[in-house]
């Protein structure tokens, strides 16, 4: 969150990666664990959605006032619309938060892809929602939390 007041801290391993960055700069975490470097992309890390928590909130927010609207199920992807690789990830917070993170490549993860992002386009139609954070706001506020607590 921007006023860096709320913010994650799993008490055992991170299962989300911006926690994982998180400690690794703050030195709580000796290194981040990248699952592979071979995947067909630019930099060879997998490319990911990686979506702001405010803006996660408000399109749930969106999700809720439509359905109250009308009965039914819907189903929506929300996300940016827009897939960096792990290491973009990790390359925007070092420069935006001027902290090191540490890293290290290992195998990749049974069932990984090399590239999943979502299809906004019915979010944006139907909840009149879209991601307006970008990752550069997501390492920022994630770190305001991580380097205070």
């Amino acid at each position: 969150d921007k006023s860096g007041v709320i913010g994650e801290d799993p008490s055992n391993i991170p299962n989300n990666i911006m926690p994982i960055i998180n400690k690794v700069a703050a030195g709580k975490m000796e290194r981040l664990q990248i699952f592979g470097n071979d995947y067909d992309t630019p930099d060879g890390t997998c490319i990911r959605d990686f979506i702001h928590v405010t803006d996660l909130a408000k399109g749930h927010i969106k999700a809720l006032e439509q359905n109250n609207e009308a009965a039914g199920l819907r189903v929506y992807n929300l996300g940016t619309g827009r897939g960096y690789s792990v290491l973009e990830l990790v390359r925007t917070f070092e420069n935006i938060t001027g902290a090191k993170v540490a890293y290290e490549f290992s195998g990749r993860r049974q069932g990984d892809i090399d590239i999943c992002y979502a299809d906004t386009k019915k979010s944006l139609a139907e909840l009149n929602w879209k991601a307006e954070l970008d990752l550069n706001n997501m390492c920022e506020d994630s770190w305001r939390w991580g380097k205070n607590n």
